[in-house]
């Protein structure tokens, strides 16, 4: 729910080979005429983030929360007496097993390449959600379905984290702002900060052995 609350863009655009600096709805994009200079205007930029009612989230308090709840949720399947039988049980086991919230950390970094023109969008993405790629193009760029099309590449390492669209967005939104082709990457740093993640658990199980 955060989103970038300000940013400076002077210090970014005074690197060599950045073309322009601009405001697009997952954060800030440094356009540039490679990608080196693109990064390297991205360390020079200066944004001043603003987390919303999420801001002080932490693992410590997932965790907490997860805890709070285990236990609560609905039954899948009830078989038996499983409460009485390990209260009555010779020996008691206990564990708990968490994993946290974990970057996927695809092979080939985020990246995307969109050409939006007037009457047509072609893009170029390694992507695991083809229809909805398509889709939230249509939506940004007002463009039919039919007008839209997807070049699907090698994927370079998916995990999950090409089902999201949101590198592809962040190409669309910026060729169409810039009128030419613009291809996305993102830096390893970026990926692994920010984004989809794999899913934090947390599991209590409780088993009875008898006596044997």
């Amino acid at each position: 729910g955060g989103g970038v609350g300000s940013f400076d863009a002077a210090a970014a655009k005074a690197v060599p080979g950045v073309v322009d600096v601009i405001e697009i709805p997952h954060g800030v994009a440094v356009v540039a005429e490679n990608f080196w200079a693109a990064r390297n205007g991205r360390q020079a930029l200066t944004v001043s983030w603003d987390p919303k009612q999420w801001g002080d989230l932490s693992s410590d308090g997932i965790t907490r929360m997860l805890r709070d709840l285990a236990g609560k949720g609905a039954d899948a399947r009830n078989d038996g007496d499983a409460a009485k039988a390990a209260a009555s049980a010779a020996k008691r086991v206990e564990a708990v097993y968490e994993t946290p919230y974990l970057a996927h950390a695809t092979m080939e970094p985020l990246n995307c390449t969109a050409d939006v023109r007037p009457d047509r969008c072609e893009i170029w993405v390694s992507t695991q959600a083809q229809t909805s790629s398509v889709r939230a193009a249509a939506r940004i760029t007002g463009l039919s379905d039919d007008q839209i099309t997807l070049h699907t590449l090698f994927l370079g390492g998916g995990f999950g984290r090409r089902s999201q669209t949101d590198f592809v967005e962040d190409a669309v939104h910026l060729s169409k702002a810039l009128g030419k082709p613009v291809k996305v990457v993102y830096t390893r740093e970026d990926d692994m900060h920010a984004g989809f993640y794999r899913p934090v658990t947390y599991n209590e199980l409780v088993g009875g052995l008898d006596a044997d």
